[in-house]
């Protein structure tokens, strides 16, 4: 929607606001079912292993989420863009829009009825909705930091990614354990301060990859403040994931693997873009922020 309004607000024509929602429309659904299906075999192979799939699908699923998601979405839009015929192209992207506005009742009612699917469908709106507005302040913070700070565009992949990764595995385990007793499991703490202090060596790992990959040449101020800076992140997150669960007895009992997960990733992406601006900002004005 807010691509939609930004596009006709700059006067984008008629045939590339169908192209887009056609591209849209046809990554999600893609993206559900290559997605899905992986969670499930997560799941199996988790069960016959004895594995905690908390552990293992739900870091997968964050990680490989924006991967899957940018593979399909690059791929149906150049399908779809490349059309040379600007009617037929309307027209195919028109036709894929009106199969999926007919799809929806029945996809519904058939969710409706399977006792699995129902709460996802009652209580899921609310959450991811909330998620995409808390995501489309982080596009506009990023679009900020990439006109003064290009360079750091390559830095907050990785401080969101790990960020929201540890915090969506805490939630996962939260979650579960509610479901089963009901309550908050406290006992989980030990598991926050293990998942905390991956925060550096984490990060350590993957900022070398991206130095062998892509060097830069910033100082040791600045990695000092990104690693206080992904620390702040995941302290915050953490302490988020009992707060979420807490509220499920004040939200009617909604399940909080469906509005935790969501929320928590999205205020990661929210948190790691801002602090790390604010460190880089604070290192400038300083006259710290310097390569070496």
């Amino acid at each position: 929607m807010i691509a939609l309004v930004t596009g006709l607000a700059n006067g984008t024509t008629v045939t590339n606001m169908v192209v887009l929602i056609a591209t849209g429309l046809i990554t999600a659904s893609l993206v559900s079912i290559v997605l899905g299906g992986l969670m499930c075999l997560i799941v199996l192979g988790s069960y016959r292993y004895s594995w905690n799939p908390d552990n293992i699908a739900t870091p997968i699923a964050a990680s490989l989420g924006d991967t899957i998601t940018l593979a399909i979405l690059a791929c149906t839009a150049y399908l779809l863009y490349d059309i040379p015929d600007e009617a037929l192209k309307t027209g195919i992207c028109t036709f894929a829009i009106t199969i999926y506005m007919i799809a929806t009742v029945p996809l519904l009612r058939y969710s409706w009825n399977n006792m699995y699917a129902r709460p996802a469908v009652l209580q899921g709106w609310g959450p991811i909705l909330l998620a995409m507005l808390i995501s489309s302040a982080v596009g506009v913070i990023m679009s900020k930091v990439a006109e003064k700070y290009s360079g750091l565009m390559g830095f907050l992949p990785i401080i969101n990614g790990i960020g929201g990764n540890l915090a969506a595995i805490q939630a996962s385990r939260l979650s579960t354990s509610y479901n089963l007793y009901r309550r908050v499991d406290f006992s989980e703490a030990g598991t926050s301060l293990f998942l905390l202090l991956l925060v550096i060596p984490g990060h350590a790992v993957f900022l070398g990859a991206k130095q062998l990959l892509d060097p830069s040449t910033y100082n040791g101020y600045f990695f000092g403040s990104f690693a206080v800076a992904a620390l702040i992140q995941v302290s915050v997150l953490l302490v988020l994931c009992y707060l979420l669960v807490m509220l499920s007895p004040h939200l009617r009992n909604m399940d909080p693997d469906i509005y935790s997960i969501p929320i928590l990733t999205a205020l990661g992406d929210f948190l790691g873009t801002f602090l790390l601006t604010m460190a880089v900002t604070t290192l400038d004005n300083m006259g710290l922020f310097k390569a070496t």
